[in-house]
């Protein structure tokens, strides 16, 4: 049934992968633009197609943000054990805190 080109839920899932497809391109290229990492999720599968994702640019290296569901793209190279064990030895153990920007729908 779900499986069939024509069916309606087929149609909705082709829909909302060509969607996801375009947004995520887009923050991609945001990210990249930005010197940033890529942090993202879903929201709600209720939400319209164009709506329905939260993302966060992050500095180079910080860890996924708080909350379930995040990916992180680390489009920059720089891993947070990496970052971790480079800061441990310029600033001891306090660390930093990562920057982050981020837009919800």
């Amino acid at each position: 049934m779900g499986d069939h080109p024509e069916s309606p839920l087929f149609m909705d899932i082709q829909e909302h992968l060509t969607a996801f497809d375009g947004w995520l391109t887009r923050r991609i290229e945001e990210a990249y633009d930005a010197s940033k990492d890529l942090a993202f999720r879903d929201l709600t599968p209720e939400r319209p197609c164009e709506d329905g994702w939260e993302y966060r640019l992050l500095d180079p290296g910080c860890r996924t943000p708080e909350g379930e569901g995040w990916s992180v793209y680390r489009l920059q190279g720089v891993w947070p054990e990496f970052l971790a064990a480079a800061e441990g030895e310029r600033a001891g153990p306090s660390g930093s805190v990562c920057g982050a920007s981020f837009d919800e729908g």
